[in-house]
């Protein structure tokens, strides 16, 4: 399974819609599934999907959701740091 590194800057990339089919393929939803539990068309996820598959350098939609749970965390802390709300410092009164 080969995988594209995905750099800091890539993040803003993984909109929030990108990322609801993603934590569907990631919960192990077949496409279809996935189009039907978030109530957008089957071909809208399959775009995505497309677009995924060619960013990531990944294959299937099985890999890439086996890849998105080893990711998802990292980019929760980039959304977090991105918002000025990352754990480091937040809520002490500094940085």
């Amino acid at each position: 399974m080969a995988m594209r590194g995905i750099e800091s800057q890539d993040w803003a990339w993984f909109t929030f819609s990108r990322v609801r089919v993603l934590r569907e393929l990631a919960d192990g939803r077949s496409e279809r599934d996935a189009a039907e539990r978030l109530g957008i068309a089957y071909s809208s996820v399959r775009s995505v999907v497309e677009e995924l598959k060619n960013k990531t350098g990944l294959h299937s939609v099985r890999e890439i959701g086996r890849w998105w749970r080893g990711q998802a965390g990292e980019w929760l802390a980039w959304c977090a740091e991105q918002a000025g709300a990352a754990q480091k410092g937040y809520g002490t009164g500094g940085d």
